[in-house]
């Protein structure tokens, strides 16, 4: 009995529950809702500026896709003009990387550097709604905001 109890303890303390994300509505790419956190496009039909629950997200350059400010001390950049499957997150001191798993494959991306954890869609080709199972604890609400922000990013790509 003693060993099942330690087997069980060992299984859950390794499991990480992560957090949804996911469109407000169907077929919208411009509301989402993550956790008690909504994102939202402030234009309708313009995604290169976002609300989310006071903090903006804007493209640094209109229609420069690859240059974001989040906040007013965070940056997300593309490692590399014009490819996004790799990003940079910097601010604060911190700087996180999140690249796709496998190349051009944008429902699947790993999170490393100052943060670790993973990002995908619950359902294949279902960019509607996916799992964030990062290690959020010592990120500001803003350097938060933008590792969420490369899902919703790559959902609406397609429309950009």
């Amino acid at each position: 009995m003693k060993s099942i109890i330690i087997l069980l303890t060992l299984l859950l303390g390794n499991m990480s529950f992560g957090q949804t994300l996911r469109t407000t509505f169907p077929n919208d790419f411009s509301k989402w809702k993550f956790d008690d956190v909504s994102f939202n496009t402030v234009f309708i039909n313009g995604f290169d500026q976002w609300r989310c629950d006071g903090t903006t997200i804007r493209t640094t350059f209109n229609n420069d896709w690859d240059s974001w400010k989040v906040g007013n001390s965070i940056t997300l950049r593309t490692v590399f003009s014009n490819d996004f499957d790799s990003w940079e997150i910097r601010g604060e001191g911190k700087t996180i990387r999140i690249s796709t798993t496998f190349s051009n494959d944008k429902s699947r991306w790993d999170v490393s550097g100052d943060a670790d954890g993973v990002i995908r869609t619950v359902f294949a080709n279902d960019m509607e709604r996916w799992e964030i199972d990062v290690d959020f604890e010592g990120l500001s609400n803003e350097m938060q905001r933008a590792i969420v922000f490369i899902a919703i990013f790559a959902s609406f790509q397609e429309q950009i």
